[in-house]
């Protein structure tokens, strides 16, 4: 059913998804998954990147109190971000990892508070600047010890998307 390749990518990225769900209990507001969206455009190519995003955004939505949209927004600039940086910057940097969670860490307040709004919700305008900076800390370091983590046998050279 499953080349070898295959199942171990499966099981990675099936281990990856349950630490970030269990991770976020301790550091809540913060997206665990862009990271790994980042790295699987950098590892696996676009294909496996749509199906991992598609259900990371499921879960975004499904455990948010906000209407839906956050997720696909949040993926969607977080890959326009990506694309538009790897032209400037080596795609595997980690400069261009803390400025990708930079960027990230000040949209996050952003598309937050502009669906909460639509929403009619209130929300603490402190506290989301304490989620954008704490995304903006944690981004480049998950995606550091993720991509040390990630399994030599999937390695290769990612075509442009």
């Amino acid at each position: 059913m499953f080349s070898g390749n295959n199942l171990i990518a499966l099981l990675w990225w099936g281990a990856y998804t349950v630490a970030a769900v269990w991770l976020h209990r301790f550091v809540p507001g913060v997206d665990l998954f862009a990271p790994g969206i980042v790295l699987s455009l950098q590892e696996d190519g676009g294909r496996r990147t749509l199906w991992l995003a598609l259900c990371w955004m499921l879960i975004i939505e499904g455990t948010g109190n906000l209407p839906f949209g956050y997720g696909l927004a949040w993926y969607g600039v977080l890959l326009v971000l990506y694309l538009l940086g790897r032209s400037v910057f080596e795609a595997r940097s980690l400069v261009f990892m803390c400025l990708l969670g930079l960027a990230l860490g000040a949209l996050h307040p952003v598309i937050t508070h502009g669906l909460a709004s639509l929403a009619e919700l209130t929300v603490n305008d402190r506290q989301l600047l304490l989620e954008g900076a704490l995304q903006a800390a944690f981004f480049p370091v998950i995606w550091v010890i993720a991509g040390k983590a990630f399994p030599k046998v999937l390695r290769q050279d990612v075509k442009p998307l």
